[in-house]
């Protein structure tokens, strides 16, 4: 019995070690598999970020931090909030076409259904179909653009090997990879259909925060008359801390100069309230929902510290309307728009 029960504790310390060492086995042969499993990854990404960002030579350490910290991203879900808040907050869309410098200008669009018809009252009408705005985006399958001005983009964009998309948020710059598939039409506009974005980075500091002015704040600038040319109204599409861009009718292009000094008063619910000088950087178009949109930039002359605080002031003024006004976008479709 003695012999019997050191034999069946000596079989028992043989089946534990035995044990022991297929579990120590299989854990390394799982961390082998992790290993490779995520070498795999980083050399996947590694390829759409050479394709996408040739510029950056990112070790493969370097690509596992970014990944793991987001601030590189290949999954369709982590890109989708950011195509999401370009559709819904009518963004301007910076466009790169194989890597060459020249920028173009887009916008996302929706991929609206064709309307269907039915009858009523023995008359045939046409009416929407059942669909939430930005739905075809959850598809993750493609992505709708407006055509991209300047408009010679829309004949080299056909040809194109890689599109890069550049997306600005209030802290950073949000690029996305992707391809060219088709000329489209959607409700006899003429679209860009690009594939679903396959990479993205977050580019931090990509340049100064420019806060959009939202339909709902009641701030317009007035442009000061100069050469016998009456002073004019208009909407302010975005504002810095060091200048804005505002919208002008094709028309009065012709009032403005590259680089000239003009006069520009701030009104605020019908009340002046910043008088500011500024030099005229560009004229620029770009395609919105209405059409063509045609805009001036500005690059503000603060010559005083108590000129820099009003317009800090109206930056901020700006910035809490927008905010509000994402999130009751947020709320009304149910996504986690990003400000």
């Amino acid at each position: 019995m003695i012999k019997a029960s050191a034999t069946g504790k000596t079989a028992t310390l043989v089946r534990i070690r035995y044990n022991d060492l297929y579990i120590k086995s299989r854990v390394a042969s799982l961390a082998r598999m992790e290993d490779n499993e995520r070498q795999s990854l980083v050399q996947r990404v590694q390829r759409r970020i050479s394709a996408f960002f040739p510029e950056m030579a990112y070790t493969n350490n370097a690509i596992a931090d970014l990944l793991e910290e987001g601030d590189i991203f290949y999954k369709a879900t982590d890109i989708l909030p950011y195509l999401q808040t370009a559709l819904f907050d009518e963004k301007i869309i910076e466009v790169e076409l194989d890597g060459i410098s020249q920028v173009y200008f887009s916008r996302i669009h929706d991929d609206l259904p064709d309307l269907i018809s039915t009858e009523v009252d023995d008359e045939t009408v046409m009416v929407e179909p059942h669909y939430k705005p930005g739905d075809y985006l959850k598809s993750m399958n493609h992505i709708i653009a407006l055509p991209l001005e300047p408009g010679i983009g829309n004949l080299n964009i056909r040809s194109t090997k890689q599109i890069l998309l550049r997306v600005f948020t209030s802290t950073f710059a949000v690029e996305l990879g992707t391809f060219f598939q088709d000329l489209a039409i959607v409700r006899e506009l003429p679209v860009l259909r690009l594939a679903y974005p396959v990479i993205g980075r977050i580019i931090r500091k990509a340049r100064e925060f420019r806060a959009k002015v939202p339909e709902t704040l009641d701030l317009q600038i007035l442009v000061v008359g100069k050469r016998k040319q009456d002073s004019m109204r208009s909407r302010i599409v975005d504002i810095s801390v060091s200048g804005m861009s505002f919208s002008i009718k094709k028309q009065q292009q012709e009032f403005f100069r590259i680089d000239e000094i003009r006069t520009f008063e701030f009104i605020e619910d019908g009340m002046m309230v910043a008088r500011i000088n500024g030099n005229i950087r560009h004229l620029s178009k770009i395609r919105g929902k209405k059409g063509t949109e045609y805009i001036c930039g500005v690059k503000f002359d603060l010559v005083t510290r108590a000129m820099a605080a009003k317009v800090e002031s109206l930056v901020a003024t700006v910035q809490r309307a927008h905010l509000k006004e994402l999130s009751d976008k947020s709320v009304e479709s149910g996504l986690d728009l990003i400000a």
